[in-house]
């Protein structure tokens, strides 16, 4: 039985083609195929698991790159590709005039740790895109974020388990990531809104009492709000900016000290209509 393909991409490719014409046979007049245009796609050639070549891991660093000079200074097309056995996700880059580059960037690809996020960290400061719904076996869901070390990452969000491998080509300029099903499994998946996504902590998490919460947010002004309460009572609230602002999403981080017990965390910013808070609510058992 063949597989069940799913494609993806998240800007617009035409590609025509012409035929030479047979002078000694009747005309054959042929119906262009319809087009959907609600959703940017294209179609793209199909796979059948993925190539033998490079080795695959479901663990920390999964590769690296330095370049010591690029043109590459825009993340733009993003596509996928994906079947049973193999997807994969290609990052294309153009230059600051909007040209095909020739040479990518430097790049780092990497698991979050204990959080089901593959994250490719590039050395390009602009996107055209900031995030798009994926749905493939793999994976949920891609965000385009502006780091708080310069450049940017590309935060691929897992939704089962998956082991990874990636390379790099010039001319033009692109980044390839390769999944496969892997057997490393995630207790639950970060926390978001339309505003804020919370990477770490994850929601009913048990953690100790000084914690890191990282995410990333698009907020007014790119202020993040951090509020614990156990209770009734307020037991931390500090104020941190993220790298970005309504334009992109923009990374953040800030350390918090929390008391033993049950603790209700809140990230996210106050509602410039109202002043209610928008963001996301986790609950997090502090030892």
């Amino acid at each position: 039985m063949r597989a069940r393909i799913a494609l993806g991409i998240v800007t617009i490719v035409a590609v025509a083609a012409c035929s030479p014409v047979d002078t000694d046979s009747e005309p054959i007049t042929t119906r262009p195929e319809p087009v959907t245009t609600t959703a940017p796609t294209t179609t793209l050639p199909l796979v059948a698991g993925c190539p033998d070549e490079g080795e695959f891991v479901e663990d920390g660093t999964i590769a690296s790159f330095d370049q010591d000079q690029s043109d590459s200074s825009v993340i733009g097309q993003i596509s996928w590709r994906a079947d049973e056995a193999c997807e994969t996700f290609t990052f294309s880059f153009v230059t600051s005039e909007g040209a095909p580059a020739t040479t990518p960037p430097t790049v780092t690809a990497a698991y979050v740790e204990g959080v089901p996020v593959i994250r490719v960290t590039v050395d390009a400061d602009q996107t055209i895109i900031t995030d798009q719904l994926v749905e493939t076996g793999l994976i949920d869901r891609l965000y385009v974020v502006r780091s708080l070390e310069g450049g940017s990452f590309i935060d691929l969000h897992l939704a089962a388990p998956a082991q990874a491998r990636i390379h790099v080509d010039g001319s033009p300029a692109r980044v390839t990531l390769d999944l496969q099903p892997g057997i490393v499994e995630y207790p639950i998946a970060a926390t978001a809104s339309d505003i804020v996504v919370l990477v770490t902590p994850l929601d009913t998490g048990v953690v100790t009492p000084t914690i890191e919460v990282t995410g990333y947010a698009r907020t007014f002004e790119s202020n993040v709000m951090i509020i614990a309460t156990a209770g009734d009572q307020l037991v931390a609230e500090i104020n941190t900016t993220a790298a970005g602002g309504l334009e992109t999403w923009g990374e953040f981080r800030a350390r918090v000290v929390l008391p033993p017990g049950e603790v209700s965390l809140f990230v996210g910013d106050e509602n410039a209509e109202d002043g209610g808070l928008e963001g996301v609510t986790i609950s997090l058992t502090v030892r």
